[in-house]
Order: structure tokens, then C-alpha cells, then sequence
């Protein structure tokens, strides 16, 4: 068996391959191309030894050598850089650094508790598909939100109504409207039949509905001069456009999104969750993944999501609570507003909500208290392959009461 530390760059890798008494077989910095990785291949067949016998350690999952690695079989570990900061202290008195030390570090990590590190399981593509597919429609998301924000904020200086005319900013019809009337001269200008001949174009048929916007824009009296309006009208126009692409784009890719989620064979053990929805349903599973090593108990995957605090106690030390920084903050933020929705649709979740908010400083705290309770019955539903059904919840709650 050999043991592979890899520190990694952009442009370069440094390898280091040692025995499992730590003496090092060969070491090289190679570049990040296919002829680097290979070098790695073959220096395991120059020593007679396969993949599946080498252990590989780097500190980060998201590479093409890691890519590599897992197709050729190796058995690859992810080691938190915080963690090899600290290990480089065993083998060093001064705080002197190299790459070349670093990735010697790495398989002493191996060598000596390799135990703690799950080797990582290649997803299987569509999974893979639907984490990439929830990272780019929370980018859109976020990208729709600060545009909403910028043209909010512009229109506020002198069209405050077309921010509220209509239900939502971020919406072709909003958009629209701003691009073809970007000021309350243009808007106060249009005919009843001509408002309507517009909205009928957006497919917006309410004829109650759109004789109220009518009015509202015959009757606004808080809005720019002309000169002021024209200043920033192309402004607002191009800020519309923009935004208007940004839904578009943000609904397609929640639209395929969605089309993956419902092939996943897992999919069912989400879709039961309350409140989940056609978002947090798959991001939550692009956490979980498929591999059930993954997360060996539900500690562990509370930990990572951060929704667990941290307990320090030693000595004389008083007993501390603290908020956990070291987690996936991606991951937390999914459990924390999947625990905000189920409120609505859980009446334990709601209870519980209620019972634990006075007791803790601020709301968030509170549904990040429900999210570590949702992690934990997730991960069982997780493990065992079943759909949620809170009369099972409820019934477990009660045994367990009745048992302490």
C-alpha cells in the first residue's frame, strides 16, 4: 500500500508518495495537465502497486485531479487545511512552510489517522448534474435579488410607482413595462386601452386588476420632474433588460432543475419533507449525496452542516456554547431555510419554533435550533430510504418521552 500526499495549486501540484512507515518512495511537482497526472500512475505501476491500493490525501474535492484520481480508482481523502496547519507542528519547531513539506504532512495524516477521514465516493452523474444544477440557480437567485435591488433603489429616486405597480419587480411584466415606459410622463401619457393592450401582451387578463393600475398611474402625484425622469430613464431601462434576461435565465434553470430532482431515485425522501418545495427539495439532496458512508451518523452530518454548536469545557474553564464557524455554510444556510418553510407546513416544527424562541437571542438562532432537528430525521430517512410522515415523527416523539 502507498501513501499519496498531494498539495495542490491552479497551476501546480507537489507529490509526495511515501510506505506506510513514512519512507518516501518519490516525490515531484507537476503541472496541472494530463502528463502531470499520469506521472502519479505510473510511478504507482513503477512500484507495483494499483489504485486500489493507494491512498490518496489533498485538501481540496473540486479539481480535475480529483476527477482523475477517482476514475482510476484511487481511494482519496480530504483533508481540512486547518487540520494540516495544525499536524505540520508535529514534525517542525519553527514555523517554516513548504509545499513539499506540506504534501510530506499529508500522508502522515494518512499514516497515522487515516481512520478519521472517509475516502470519497464518486456521485453518480445525474447527482452530479443536480448539485451543479442547484450552485447555478442559487447564483441566479442571488444575481436576480441584487438587480432587483439596483433598480428598486433608482426608481425609488424618481418613479416609485413602477416598483409597486405591478406584484413583484423581478417579473417579465415588471420589466417589460419599464423598458417601454421608463418614465411617469411616458406612463401617464398611455390610454386606457393602450394599458391594456400592454398587459394583455404579458399575459396579464385581469380586467379589475388592470383598471386599478390604471388608475394608479393617472393618479400618482410623487414622481421626477421630466429632466430628472430622462436622466435616468436609460438607466432604468437597461437595469429592466437586465433583469429581465436574469429571470428568464433563473426560471429555465429551476424548470431543469426540477426535471433532474424527479429522475433521482432519492427524490421521493425529499419531496415528502414540509415545506421543502421545488428548490430546497434538491438542494437538500445535493448535500446528502448518494453515498450513505458519507455522513456515518447523523452527528456527524450536523456537524458539517453547522447547525450543531460547538461545547468547550476543561479544567477550571466555565462550560461554553458557541456558534459553529467550521462548517459547510452553503449546507447550513439550505437546513436553516428549509427550516424556516416547514414551519408552515409542520406543526411540530411550528411548536417546537415557538417553544425554543424565548429562550434563545434571535429568531435565526431559533430556526437554526429546528434545523438540527431536521438533519437529524433527515439523515435517518436518508439512511433508511423512506418518505417522511410526520404521524411516525409524532408516534417516535412520544415512545422516546415515554422511555426517559
Amino acid at each position: 500500500m502507498l501513501l499519496i500526499g498531494i498539495d495542490q495549486s491552479s497551476q501546480k501540484h507537489d507529490i509526495c508518495i511515501t510506505d506506510l512507515q513514512g519512507r518516501q518512495l518519490a516525490y515531484k511537482e507537476v503541472n496541472h495537465t494530463l502528463p502531470g497526472f499520469e506521472w502519479i500512475h505510473k510511478q504507482c505501476q513503477r512500484l507495483g502497486v494499483i489504485p486500489q491500493d493507494c491512498l490518496v490525501a489533498l485538501e481540496s474535492a473540486h479539481s480535475l485531479l480529483v476527477d482523475y484520481l477517482l476514475d482510476q480508482g484511487y481511494q482519496v481523502h480530504v483533508v481540512p487545511g486547518r487540520v494540516v496547519n495544525r499536524y505540520r507542528d508535529r514534525y517542525r519547531q519553527s514555523r517554516s512552510c513548504s509545499d513539499q513539506g506540506d504534501a510530506a504532512v499529508l500522508t502522515n495524516v494518512l499514516r497515522n489517522d487515516r481512520d478519521h477521514y472517509v475516502p470519497l465516493t464518486a456521485d453518480q452523474p445525474l447527482t452530479r448534474q443536480i448539485c451543479s444544477q442547484v450552485r447555478l440557480l442559487s447564483t441566479m437567485k442571488g444575481n436576480v435579488a441584487r438587480v432587483s435591488n439596483q433598480l428598486r433603489q433608482l426608481l425609488w429616486r424618481y418613479f416609485p410607482l413602477a416598483a409597486e405597480l405591478f406584484s413583484k419587480l423581478d417579473q417579465p411584466l415588471t420589466c417589460a413595462f419599464i423598458q417601454a415606459y421608463p418614465t411617469p410622463q411616458k406612463a401617464q401619457g398611455l390610454s386606457k386601452s393602450a394599458f391594456e393592450t400592454f398587459c394583455h401582451q404579458h399575459r396579464y387578463w385581469n380586467k379589475r386588476y388592470i383598471a386599478r393600475r390604471y388608475g394608479q398611474l393617472q393618479a400618482m402625484q410623487t414622481f421626477a420632474s421630466a429632466p430628472i425622469a430622462n436622466a435616468y430613464a436609460q438607466q432604468a431601462q437597461s437595469l429592466a433588460r437586465v433583469l429581465g434576461f436574469l429571470v428568464k435565465e433563473r426560471d429555465a434553470a429551476q424548470k431543469a432543475l426540477t426535471q433532474s430532482f424527479e429522475q433521482h431515485p432519492d427524490a421521493h425522501i425529499y419531496a415528502s419533507l414540509p415545506g421543502a418545495g421545488e428548490f430546497l427539495a434538491p438542494a437538500l439532496l445535493s448535500k446528502f449525496r448518494d453515498c450513505r458512508a458519507r455522513f456515518p451518523t447523523a452527528a456527524v452530518a450536523q456537524a458539517i452542516a453547522g447547525t450543531c454548536p460547538v461545547t468547550r469545557k476543561s479544567g477550571k474553564r466555565r462550560h461554553q456554547v458557541l456558534f459553529r464557524r467550521a462548517c459547510d455554510r452553503e449546507f447550513r444556510f439550505i437546513a436553516t431555510q428549509f427550516a424556516r418553510c416547514s414551519t408552515a407546513d409542520s406543526g411540530w416544527a411550528a411548536a417546537y419554533f415557538e417553544t425554543i424562541r424565548p429562550r434563545v437571542g434571535k429568531a435565526t438562532h431559533a430556526y437554526r435550533c429546528l434545523a438540527n432537528r431536521w438533519i437529524a430525521i433527515i439523515w435517518r430517512l436518508w439512511t433508511d430510504r423512506v418518505e417522511y410522515d410526520e404521524a411516525v415523527h409524532l408516534r417516535n416523539r412520544f415512545a422516546n418521552r415515554t422511555r426517559s
